[in-house]
């Protein structure tokens, strides 16, 4: 994981994202019209979203030019995306109502709790059912699944499936 300081016009521009996503997309409905809306407003700050990808009104996404999102993927309702780093969400990936997908957090082991972080990769075919965390770092490999109310604090593996807290293998998806 990276240390990281955040710059103050980082800080600014996020003031300014959450100011435009609570006056433009977090009170639309759900309804195709007004995800592609909600895509453009991503992507005009920074997020790299295909036009197919799903995001729900509830969805908060920390910095969105941090947020990379391919084809039919898909951010549940109040999803958050707390990305310091990059989340990389592949295509047909769903990631379920409820889920915490977090990509920074503080060293325990040092006087000034410094802020560290690392990017998450959820590849092809992937479902973080709901109500889960998925801590700094991690890669879900494709086809894999995390089940409702688990922590995954472990890479998965190809076609497997996770539960628990924390999430361990349970089994194969196929």
């Amino acid at each position: 994981m990276k240390k990281y300081t955040q710059p103050i016009f980082i800080k600014i521009l996020r003031i300014f994202w959450v100011i435009i996503w609570f006056i433009f997309c977090k009170f639309t409905p759900p309804l195709f019209p007004f995800n592609t809306w909600r895509v453009l407003i991503l992507k005009i700050f920074g997020a790299k979203i295909d036009w197919s990808s799903k995001i729900y009104p509830s969805a908060k996404i920390f910095m969105p030019w941090n947020l990379i999102m391919k084809k039919n993927s898909c951010l549940g309702k109040n999803v958050d995306c707390y990305n310091y780093d990059k989340i990389f969400i592949f295509q047909n990936s769903i990631i379920s109502q409820n889920s915490f997908l977090c990509t920074a957090s503080h060293r325990y082991d040092s006087k000034n709790f410094e802020l560290i972080r690392a990017p998450i990769t959820i590849k092809e075919k992937v479902w973080v059912a709901a109500n889960c965390f998925v801590a700094p770092g991690i890669m879900m490999e494709k086809e894999s699944v995390l089940l409702a109310n688990s922590n995954l604090t472990k890479n998965t593996k190809k076609n497997s499936v996770y539960a628990g807290n924390p999430a361990k293998f349970k089994k194969k998806r196929y």
